[in-house]
């Protein structure tokens, strides 16, 4: 801690020239995309690429003392994140001019960039945590690495606790943060975590880029006043900029920056910005504060220039920064500038700036803290691993009973080496889920990396001590069972030697499955190698292509692969020094009883002629090439790559970071639009603007044209009448959730209405329930109990209610690939189908306008980082909304948080005139201005516990709502404060008040539910309970179908997005097209031209048993999305009845049929020619039948993976799950295909597996169509050795044998050793594993049946699970 006082200090920026790339690459990337890459890379070589670097700061100068808090304003795209970034060192993406000049502590960033970490830190508005973690362990955690010492870890919980409590946690302090899939705390809650968790950092330098966003104005001034009083006590400086800040938060600050398209128009005291612009010609109004005064002078439409000023004022940016830049107070920055330099401690020693000092605690300590966090981890969320270890266990009881009791003979050999194979298999694969456990924590991880908390390699040596627990019970549980059911060596040195082998290459495999992943920067980019190691290693163990029969240019892979030793170690393990009885003898049978010992010989490789006990050393010496003394010497390179594997992995955790988004710009359809300028209207020296009048009554307030006739287009042919409508109200809503044991009562008793024509706010702290309430009362709640009335008028709400309203979500969820007008082209021909088609593009250009999105109109949407900002999706949100044309009421949950004053002012104003159009609307609102509170009607207001504290008229100047809390014991509202402001922190008291001693202790819910105002609430919701509504026929026959579109449109523009959204997500598709043909190419080489002899024919049953290995490639792409469309639809369409779910579940059905149909075309093309199958045409099955039937079979089989994916994972909410339930499934059926075990020897129990396994069939069509009808020659290896007795030719003697049990002979003249091969044609191989020729077409049927039955499943599953209930309910 004291090194850490010492380097306290501020930060200077002079002449500040910030610059991005901007190539004319920014454009949304399509399948043709890549098929103009080879061209386009062709002409670079001789063309430069066209890249212009664009300006985002332009001479920026400002200092910012130890001490002391700077205020950044200014709109959405002025650079204000950029600016945070820039001096937190966070500089990625970007480029600093080299005449910039910055200095931390008077030294410049060039000397003093690599110590920034651990000292400035930048904070998002991202929030990424632990989800298994409870929010004090976070806190907790955070704490602890910033302490060292014997009570640190005491000392880091009194921390967390306390932290907690100041922002108000406390009650959640044992909750989950949680996340999709596991329930936690609230979306306030987890902001507020992740700005406790900085706050605990006590970093010297913070950049707090708008987090304040989603709370209401009593916790965000609760927290600068916190963050404040923090500063000045550990005299760190604190940079944070805020959308909509009130006046009691901009007093905190010391100093304010005003940015204007990327150019500096203020840089000073607070309390002198209003009077700068004053001074320079500019009007502020009366209540506006004055951070909203500060940003409305950037914005042409709002701003009031000052009479006698209008042709001195400056209007464009370019302006403003001229002026400022003569100004006095410029001149004083630029000499507090160079008086900060100087005053530095420039000639500090390089040893104080000592790397040592960014990490605060030691590497071990590090470790430890991770692994105490990795074990909280699996105790709070330890249902997946023990499902897992159970499921485990069930696989391993079921290939034990299919393996039960293996003989000790020759019979058993070949079905011990299978086992032993499959079993390595299950065990080496297990830990390739552990990616997508990598990738789920890389942010987080990163993250804290940043933040300087730990190295990302410790974090990565916990993690492999946390998950040893689990690979050794894992290991244990399957292999135990799976040993001694199946018989396999029975001593205890060779049943330990298996353990340690099957331990050792779990780890082996886990640590290269690791290393994958953090090698690579994409999650597409880990899949893609996993999946092509998992065949190859599959394929060059030695079991599948014995060494001698593997191609010899790729069998230097069998070297690299840790399987293949662990393989080899376990045969040498199982069959070294061991002797197998012989079960069949060569010849046998009538004739041949009376023949000697010596003219015999046993039907297994390796066997001499008169040997009737086999060796089992020389069973695998002569059929794998495998030697006894490899045993350990195996053991050893399998460490050795478990070393290199881990260090890799280390390395490359600390050294790549995932590949980060190209930041927040926008993305365009080729030649579909350009980047968005400022008009030069908007600069011009005629402006339109707001006025607003002094006088609170909404009828003297004026709005722009285009909003008047937006509000037009939006409320439909005009003011809809208030005679004869409906009022919608709601009495005693009770809700709770159960969160594990425990039940959590939300709302209590909340009663209210929402009245034609008026505009009602719901407010209430962060975490009061309101967001609960207004999707309880727009049905769209689907968890925990309800108790209460909710009526339209006298009657309950149909099922069609949802079609009525609007309802503008929090959580800004849009598809990532539509454009804005694309999404709101969709949204306005399903809700109102009825419009025209010029009169649905009118209002949708008319809502473009209106919220200021005609500039990137044409942008797409994409992923937070990479697309629309938070502001601009926010806009969407509300866009898609309004096109609808909502008839009856329209909800909106936070719709102006993220947003700057000026749009949440243009939204609010057009709520209004809405509301004034006959509209009902009700809104949630976090902080709301005085201007903005003054634009509506009534209030419901919500206390902490989800309580009512008040419900009613607001008033003129918020009279009557003032009236009543003055009269109930409160003190006197100065006029000059903000109502809602003054509302929330009197009953959340975060803010002390002079008020009488008689109401310290005052309890508001329970003045509201004892006063006078609230039984005249009860009385009128009695009479609207009394009054029976008259519906029009109009009314009527607008709503007679449960969805506005008719079920073929639905169909048609539902289908018609998700084909577009699959061409516009290449990764996706090249993805699934790349690893199904690689997965099956490698197959293909592997086995090329394969050469027909019996290890030829076992080598193509086992190449088509590879093949079935795409499950797993296909099922982790299908699942994910469809889960991801499921999610955005449920989360909104289905609520809003855009369209079904039935549309909904045929169109992904649809398409990815499509896309997969496309994908099996490549992969029949990869593996069928190459290994040569082609070729084996006859007359009775000529080629081309045979071609047909392969392709059916993959073709289908495609289908059926991704139909079977679908039905497993449609139901059912995370996709990890899904994923492991399907591979479930798939490892199943692959036991009982017919491959690993012949019909004929599965347990008579398992059986009817073996017929209702898909694989079964498809595995016999595709075998069929490569193998039926074709002549076996066996290797040298492969015949048997049989001596003849004298005077008898190798014919005389064997052809009464061979006649009966088939085979040929290769020398049948021969008198002295006889070659003869058991096997002469492939159909006697297949009928020995039950396929029939003659029915070849049959499986072809079959899995054709197969499929639709999946088809038909998805839509009874997704019914049964997710849609009966919601009928049931609502």
């Amino acid at each position: 801690m004291d090194d850490k006082r010492r380097m306290r200090s501020g930060v200077s920026f002079q002449n500040l020239n910030v610059f991005g790339l901007n190539s004319a690459d920014d454009i949304q990337y399509t399948v043709a995309s890549y098929f103009a890459a080879i061209p386009k890379f062709i002409v670079g070589f001789f063309r430069q690429a066209t890249k212009s670097n664009v300006h985002i700061l332009h001479d920026f100068d400002g200092a910012v003392r130890d001490g002391e808090m700077l205020l950044v304003l200014g709109r959405p795209g002025s650079g204000c994140s950029t600016l945070l970034k820039v001096l937190a060192g966070e500089t990625l993406g970007l480029h600093v001019d080299a005449s910039s000049k910055i200095l931390y502590d008077g030294i410049s960033r060039s000397k003093e960039k690599y110590r920034l970490k651990g000292h400035a830190i930048y904070l998002s508005e991202l929030d990424v945590h632990f989800p298994e973690l409870t929010l004090g362990q976070t806190l907790t955690f955070a704490a602890a690495t910033q302490n060292t010492g014997s009570t640190a870890s005491s000392h880091a919980q009194k921390i967390g606790r306390e932290v907690a409590a100041m922002f108000e946690l406390d009650a959640a302090l044992n909750t989950p943060v949680g996340n999709t899939m596991i329930r936690g705390i609230s979306g306030g809650e987890k902001r507020r975590t992740s700005i406790a968790e900085v706050f605990i950092s006590s970093n010297w330098l913070q950049c707090w880029d708008n987090s304040t966003r989603g709370l209401d104005s009593s916790t965000a001034l609760s927290f600068v006043e916190l963050l404040k009083s923090s500063t000045v006590n550990t005299q760190s400086t604190v940079i944070m900029s805020i959308y909509q800040a009130s006046n009691a938060i901009y007093e905190k600050f010391d100093r304010v920056t005003l940015l204007y398209g990327g150019y500096q128009i203020y840089f000073g005291p607070t309390e002198l910005a209003a009077e700068y612009f004053v001074d320079l010609g500019f009007e502020k109004p009366p209540r506006a504060t004055i951070a909203d005064f500060l940003t409305s002078i950037t914005y042409s439409a709002e701003r009031r220039i000052r009479a006698g000023y209008e042709d001195r004022a400056p209007r464009s940016a370019e302006e403003f920064a001229s002026a400022w830049k003569r100004s006095n107070p410029a001149k004083r920055i630029l000499e507090e500038i160079d008086s900060f330099g100087s005053t530095g401690q420039v000639d500090r020693a390089p040893d104080h700036m000592s790397r040592h000092a960014t990490y605060k605690i030691s590497i071990g300590s590090q470790v430890c803290l991770c692994v105490v966090r990795g074990l909280q981890r699996l105790r709070n969320n330890y249902v997946p691993i023990v499902a897992g270890l159970i499921g485990n266990t069930i696989v391993a009881i079921v290939v034990g009973s299919v393996y039960y009791d293996l003989t000790d003979d020759t019979t058993g050999m070949d079905k011990r080496a299978v086992l032993v194979f499959f079993s390595l298999m299950i065990n080496a694969y297990a830990p390739a889920f552990e990616v997508l456990a990598m990738w789920a924590q890389r942010p987080i991880v990163e993250k804290h990396h940043r933040y300087a908390f730990y190295r990302p390699f410790t974090e990565s040596i916990a993690s492999l001590i946390c998950d040893l627990p689990n690979k050794l019970a894992t290991a244990i549980m399957f292999n135990i069972p799976l040993y001694f059911m199946t018989n396999l060596r029975r001593s205890s040195g060779a049943f330990f030697t298996y353990l340690a082998f099957m331990i050792c290459i779990i780890l082996t495999m886990s640590m290269f499955f690791r290393m994958v992943g953090s090698l690579t920067r994409t999650i597409e980019q880990s899949m893609v190698p996993c999946s092509l190691a998992i065949i190859t290693f599959s394929s060059y163990t030695g079991f599948v292509i014995p060494v001698k029969d593997m191609v010899p240019w790729m069998a230097w892979l069998r070297r690299i692969n840790p399987i293949a030793f662990a393989y080899e170690s376990l045969m040498i393990n199982e069959f070294a020094n061991r002797r197998f009885p012989c079960s069949r003898i060569i010849p046998s049978g009538i004739g041949y009883n009376e023949d000697t010992g010596g003219s015999k010989i046993c039907a297994v490789i390796g066997a001499a002629p008169g040997q009737i006990v086999i060796d089992g050393s020389a069973f695998i010496s002569k059929k794998y090439g495998y030697h006894a003394d490899h045993l350990w010497r195996n053991m050893g390179i399998m460490l050795a790559m478990l070393i290199v594997f881990c260090a890799i992995h280390l390395v490359a955790t600390e050294y790549i970071p995932a590949q980060q988004p190209r930041g927040e710009i926008l993305l365009f359809q080729r030649k579909g639009g350009k980047s968005p300028k400022l008009g030069k209207n908007e600069e011009s020296g005629i402006s339109s603007t707001v006025l607003v009048s002094d006088s609170p009554q909404h009828s003297n307030i004026e709005i722009l044209d285009v909003e008047r006739k937006a509000v037009d287009h939006i409320a439909g042919t005009g003011p809809l009448p208030l005679e004869g409508r409906s009022v919608f109200h709601w009495s005693n809503l009770n809700y709770s959730i159960k969160i594990k044991k425990h039940t959590r009562q939300i709302l209590h008793d909340v009663e209210g209405w929402v009245r034609p024509g008026t505009l009602t706010a719901l407010m209430g702290v962060t975490g009061a329930g309101k967001t609960s309430l207004l999707d309880i009362l727009a049905s769209r709640t689907r968890i925990g109990e309800l108790k209460g009335d909710i009526y339209l008028g006298s009657e309950k709400p149909d099922t069609n209610f949802q079609r009525k309203i609007g309802y503008v979500q929090q959580e800004d969820i849009h598809l990532s690939t539509s454009t804005i007008r694309e999404a709101l082209e969709f949204s306005a021909k399903l809700r109102n189908p009825q419009d025209t088609l010029g009169n649905r593009m009118s209002h949708i250009q008319y809502v473009l306008e209106l919220l200021e999105m005609t500039p990137y109109s044409d942008a797409v949407v994409g992923v937070p980082g990479e697309g629309l900002n938070v502001e601009q999706r926010k806009r969407l949100s509300i866009a898609v909304e309004m096109v609808a044309k909502p008839e009856l009421l329209l909800f909106l949950d936070e719709p102006t948080s993220g947003l700057d004053s000026q749009t949440a002012w243009s939204i609010c104003m057009l709520l209004r005139k809405l509301a004034n159009n006959g509209h009902a609307i009700l809104v949630t609102i976090h902080q709301p201005s005085s201007q903005l509170f003054e634009l509506f009607d009534r209030l419901l207001l919500l206390d902490k516990s989800g309580r009512v504290t008040y419900f009613g008229e607001i008033g003129n100047d918020a009279s009557t709502l003032i009236s009543y809390f003055e009269r109930n014991g409160n003190a006197q509202c100065d006029p000059t404060k903000n109502p809602a402001e003054w509302i929330l922190n009197m009953t959340s008291h975060a803010e002390e008040q002079n008020v009488l001693s008689k109401s310290q202790a005052i309890v508001w819910n329970e003045v509201w539910a004892q006063s006078i105002e609230r039984q005249d609430v009860l009385r009128e919701i009695a009479t609207f309970k009394e009054i029976q509504q008259a519906k029009t026929k109009k009314y009527v026959a607008s709503y007679e179908h449960k969805y506005a579109a008719p079920f073929s449109t639905q169909l048609y523009e539902v289908t018609r997005r998700i084909f577009q959204q699959y061409w516009r997500d290449p990764i996706y598709l090249y993805s699934k097209g790349a690893l199904c043909a690689g997965v099956t190419l490698m197959n293909g080489l592997s086995f090329l031209n394969t050469d027909l002899n019996i290890q030829g024919i076992s080598n193509i049953f086992f190449s088509v048993f590879l093949f079935t290995q795409l499950f797993s490639t296909i099922d982790q792409q299908v699942i994910p999305r469809l889960v991801e469309g499921r999610s955005l639809f449920e989360a909104r369409e289905r609520r809003s009845k855009s369209y079904s779910w039935t549309v909904f579940i045929a169109a992904n059905i649809c398409v990815e049929l499509f896309w997969q149909t496309i994908a099996s075309v490549l992969v029949f093309f990869t593996w069928y020619y190459p290994t040569g199958l082609w070729r084996n045409g006859d007359p009775s099955f000529p080629s081309v039948e045979r071609g047909g039937l392969a392709f059916g079979m993959i073709c289908l089989f495609c289908l059926w993976i991704s139909t079977f994916s679908q039905a497993v994972g449609v139901a059912i909410d995370h996709a990890e799950t899904s994923v492991q339930i399907a591979t479930l499934f798939f490892w199943l059926s692959l036991v009982f295909c017919g491959v690993l075990v012949s019909p004929k020897d599965i347990p008579k129990f398992w059986h009817f597996v073996y017929r209702v396994s898909p694989l079964t069939y498809f595995i016999d069509g595709t075998v069929i169509a490569g193998l039926a009808n074709t002549e076996i020659r066996c290797s040298t290896v492969e015949m048997l050795h049989v001596v003849p007795p004298a005077g008898k030719t190798c014919n005389d003697y064997l052809m009464r044998f061979i006649n009966a049990a088939g085979g040929y002979l290769r020398n049948p003249g021969a008198t002295v050793e006889c070659d003869y091969c058991p096997v002469s044609t492939t159909n006697m191989l297949l009928i020995g594993t039950g396929i029939s020729v003659s029915t070849r077409w049959h499986n072809f049927a079959y899995m054709f049946v197969y499929v639709a039955f999946n088809v038909l499943a998805i839509f009874v599953i997704y019914w049964v699970a997710r849609e009966r209930g919601l009928r049931a309910k609502f």
